[in-house]
């Protein structure tokens, strides 16, 4: 538990706040990952959404937490720009007393804000005036382009946000560098704090659901847009579908490439074999790891990787890409097998080289499970967490 000269004994109110309500994704699941570790500890946790009432509303979220909800309008937002400015002039003052009001009669210490977007600016007025301190986690494309480069250009909002923030935080050491190459003056308030995920979720979903299947897959979780590298899966796995008609692929996720990426797939012979399965929640994304033969990510950009180490956790050997993050989280040969992003005959040789070498894939899924038990469990994270609100709480 986070405690206070004042407060000792009492429960520290830590406010989570994230653009999405029950949206899945590696966002919202890292944040209620840790307000789970946070209630664990005998921390009381608060959501926070932008939603379209100009009211603060309370609700409790599916996950048992409750959440604010009210309407942070912000100026020049696309498409109706001008209605959108005449709305903030005159909602502006209300919804930031409302919002003051909010984070004074919750008792909150500590804003965490995750996936900055310029909707929160109001919490860096908050911060100056109600000397609450403000941790903003950034996720990776809420500041990079989609290749991992930096934007042509950064909002005053964002601006704003970052220099009011007491603390930035970055998924990995290598989007950690990155930030700090474009905004240089927060180098000394940024660290990286690894994503991590709860074990038991994993442990647990190996039952029956996953022996009723018998059908030898390989698993690719992933959101269908460009930076994927679904374009490059599907030309990898045609040998290897075509050569043994009992192996499928299957590709869960949705996006704006689906239809593309069905048609490229019907081009190349193998849409029988190929299933796109669309979006999944966590307990049937758990159970589908479980009972795949190997797990790929063929991405050509990665800020982390959240979903390689709920694989790992699932003891299942990895196929991945030399990209962003992800060497921080695998050792080429060692708990997964790298290649370099945009070469499918790369891509398939490292499949091939597991699908022929069950003692390989053994090995890479020990390895990994290991890993993750040790460096991303959830535990570590919420601790790296829980250790950074306390530096700030205790000032």
């Amino acid at each position: 538990m986070i405690r206070t000269p004042t407060t000792s004994d009492q429960p520290v109110k830590i406010l989570l706040v994230v653009p999405w309500d029950e949206e899945r994704g590696g966002v919202v699941a890292v944040a209620e990952n840790l307000a789970r570790y946070l209630n664990e500890r005998g921390n009381a946790v608060l959501f926070f959404h932008p939603a379209p009432t100009i009211v603060v509303r309370m609700k409790t979220k599916k996950i048992g937490f409750p959440a604010g909800r009210l309407r942070l309008c912000f100026p020049f937002a696309e498409p109706r720009r001008l209605v959108s400015t005449v709305a903030f002039v005159f909602l502006f003052p209300l919804i930031l007393l409302q919002l003051v009001w909010f984070l004074y009669a919750k008792q909150i210490r500590v804003v965490n804000l995750h996936y900055p977007i310029n909707n929160f600016f109001y919490f860096a007025i908050c911060r100056r005036l109600l000397r609450i301190p403000l941790v903003t986690s950034i996720h990776g494309s809420d500041v990079f382009t989609e290749a991992g480069k930096p934007k042509a250009k950064y909002s005053a909002a964002f601006r704003f946000l970052l220099r009011s923030s007491d603390l930035i935080i970055l998924p990995s050491e290598t989007y950690q560098k990155r930030l700090i190459d474009v905004f240089p003056d927060h180098k000394r308030k940024t660290i990286f704090i690894h994503n991590g995920v709860d074990l038991n979720q994993f442990n647990l979903a190996a039952g029956p659901e996953k022996s009723s299947n018998n059908s030898r897959y390989i698993l690719c979780v992933a959101h269908l847009r460009q930076l994927k590298g679904i374009d490059i899966l599907l030309p990898a796995c045609t040998p290897l579908l075509l050569g043994d008609p009992s192996l499928k692929l299957m590709v869960v996720g949705d996006g704006p490439e689906r239809a593309r990426l069905e048609e490229l797939a019907s081009r190349l012979k193998i849409r029988n074999q190929t299933q796109f399965v669309g979006n999944k929640q966590p307990a049937e994304v758990a159970r589908l790891l479980h009972g795949c033969e190997i797990f790929v990510l063929p991405s050509r950009s990665e800020s982390f990787g959240l979903v390689l180490i709920e694989a790992m956790a699932c003891k299942k050997p990895v196929v991945a890409t030399t990209v962003g993050a992800i060497p921080e989280i695998i050792e080429n040969g060692k708990n997964g097998l790298l290649v370099e992003p945009d070469n499918p005959e790369a891509l398939t040789d490292a499949l091939q080289r597991l699908i022929a070498n069950d003692d390989l894939k053994r090995t890479l899924g020990e390895n990994g499970y290991s890993l993750v038990s040790q460096r991303f469990c959830l535990h570590r994270t919420g601790a790296a967490y829980e250790t950074a609100f306390a530096s700030l709480v205790s000032r």
